[in-house]
């Protein structure tokens, strides 16, 4: 309790607006809820995570320094917290880090993933589960000749001159890791069909109704029963609920990230 009040105590120095702060809380009630649902996460047992995760400091800092060195952001403390459409820099990396500390997946593949962000939260948690393998596709954009990018330029549409996609993972998280380039249309098939079967997949490629469906429907099949089906950018259009109210299945979001429980047997 006291570790809550003085993580949202250092929120508050940052956004002082107390609606926000205040819409800013609900949407972490609404993370609980999502965890509980899908991971079978107590609250008590979610936030041990959460915080572990905040407390990383030597993770964190890295990922926070390659993306001050390359772009525009700065380091804030209310980069774990979610509010309003603008979004936070680490609120939906957080979450994946708990689900996948708490399933423990031996095999998780990802669509997109340019600078690397979600990876390496993933990737941490793998090392500190002492298990598994993450398998990313990604198609990235073209290199960046300046040094620094321009303030109407995002991070996470651009990357350094000579970068590769993930180039915000931390070097000693690499060997749990495996890398396409490509999209998911020319690698997700042939490497589901090689590994037989996933724990978790996660979207985050092209987020048109078609790919987006089509991807679902692919991993799908793939996935273990009691496996995870997740979604970034679910507000973007229908698919992940069409797809989830066509096969029976119950779907979560907090925000734009969305997940659900496989029932194949």
């Amino acid at each position: 309790m006291y570790r809550d009040v003085k993580l949202w105590l250092q929120r508050a120095t940052e956004c002082r607006n107390p609606l926000i702060l205040a819409q800013a809380f609900n949407y972490d009630l609404n993370r609980l809820a999502l965890l509980q649902a899908c991971v079978d996460l107590q609250s008590r047992d979610s936030k041990k995570l959460l915080m572990e995760i905040e407390d990383d400091t030597d993770f964190i800092g890295e990922v926070q320094s390659k993306l001050s060195k390359y772009t525009h952001y700065s380091p804030r403390a209310v980069d774990f917290m979610l509010f309003g459409r603008s979004g936070s820099v680490f609120f939906n990396e957080v979450t994946l880090y708990v689900i996948v500390r708490a399933l423990k997946p031996k095999i998780m593949v990802e669509t997109g993933g340019t600078p690397g962000k979600s990876t390496a939260f993933i990737l941490r948690a793998m090392d500190r589960n002492q298990c598994g393998h993450l398998y990313t596709i990604d198609l990235p954009p073209g290199n960046v000749d300046n040094t620094h990018l321009k303030p109407t330029e995002s991070y996470h549409e651009f990357m350094p001159s000579g970068a590769l996609s993930g180039w915000v993972v931390p070097q000693y998280l690499r060997e749990r890791h495996t890398q396409l380039i490509g999209t998911s249309r020319e690698h997700l098939p042939s490497l589901l069909e090689r590994l037989g079967h996933v724990d978790v997949f996660l979207h985050d490629s092209d987020h048109s109704y078609e790919n987006m469906t089509w991807e679902f429907e692919v991993a799908y099949s793939a996935l273990d029963k009691g496996g995870l089906l997740l979604s970034d950018d679910v507000l973007a259009n229908d698919s992940f609920s069409d797809f989830c109210i066509s096969q029976g299945l119950t779907c979560r979001h907090v925000y734009n990230l969305g997940a659900a429980r496989s029932n194949i047997c």
